[in-house]
């Protein structure tokens, strides 16, 4: 069902995307998270933002789990968890000197392009990561390399020397469009050139669902962190085609915005959990009340 599934409201047709909201990746590592804190440990750490939505993390300290940004951190002899984004493999090394337990919830996709990156500089490679300089799964790929680069966009593609042998991989929610174009120019910048797609099947697959959706619609909203990749790249995907609103709640939604609008289009990114898109579609078919 790639178009999503129509809900009929008095006035308002909302069409909900079938592919949005936690992702495998994110499912496992909120349910490794589960499993965790059941074991009833006396401290658990979270090593940076487990996901990228400030309603997930602030639950998880709830429960008291902390969110640290550094080791110096940790003042016991706790759990530490490893994010979805993964880490570089000098983290790992530092956590074993300090003989702290590790709960790595590294998504399997993160964890392939990692292993990717690093075949590919030891076959000779200068390995380009596709990817946001200061996103944590960027910086954690780059780790397993000594000399790889991110790069993010077209124009910083263009300053990469001339070489023999260039192998890129991808942030796993870098934006498909600029990966290839980032492809094009590299390739002809190397007379041995290795581009291994490692764009995530379901950050893909949602994008195109957005994009069904948007020209359907009057009016897209966008759920999910303001500071998520995957969730950014979808309100940019929908804005090229509609009028879209990127939002983190459902307090957010303001009936002004739908105004003379028949028909509104609902997707989330793949760190947005089920309550807020369950809270925003309650929301969105309160409309007409």
């Amino acid at each position: 069902m790639a178009d999503g599934k129509e809900d009929l409201v008095d006035k308002i047709k909302i069409i909900s995307a079938k592919y949005m909201g936690f992702c495998p990746g994110v499912k496992r590592a909120w349910s490794l998270v589960e499993k965790t804190v059941n074991n009833k440990h006396n401290s658990i750490y979270i090593l940076g933002e487990l996901i990228h939505n400030k309603q997930a993390i602030e639950k998880l300290e709830k429960r008291g789990i902390k969110t640290i940004n550094n080791l110096n951190e940790i003042n016991d002899k706790g759990v530490v968890m490893i994010r979805a984004h993964g880490e570089p493999p000098q983290t790992f090394q530092k956590l074993k000197k300090l003989g702290l337990k590790v709960v790595d919830t590294t998504c399997p996709s993160v964890a392939r392009v990692q292993k990717l990156a690093n075949q590919l500089e030891k076959e000779g490679y200068q390995v380009i990561v596709c990817g946001e300089k200061d996103h944590p799964e960027a910086i954690a790929t780059i780790g397993y390399t000594k000399r790889g680069l991110i790069v993010g966009s077209v124009e910083e593609a263009k300053k990469i020397p001339s070489g023999k042998k260039i192998g890129i991989v991808s942030q796993t929610t870098f934006s498909p469009v600029i990966f290839q174009k980032i492809c094009h120019l590299l390739k002809k910048k190397s007379s041995d050139f290795k581009s291994l797609g490692t764009i995530c099947n379901v950050t893909q697959m949602a994008q195109k669902e957005a994009k069904q959706i948007a020209k359907k619609v009057n009016l897209m909203i966008v759920a999910g962190g303001k500071h998520s990749s995957n969730t950014k790249r979808l309100a940019e995907v929908c804005q090229k085609i509609v009028s879209t609103y990127h939002i983190e709640t459902a307090q957010e939604l303001k009936k002004s915005w739908f105004k003379g609008v028949k028909k509104v289009g609902l997707t989330a990114g793949a760190s947005t959990p089920d309550w807020i898109i369950k809270e925003v579609k309650i929301k969105l078919e309160k409309l007409n009340d």
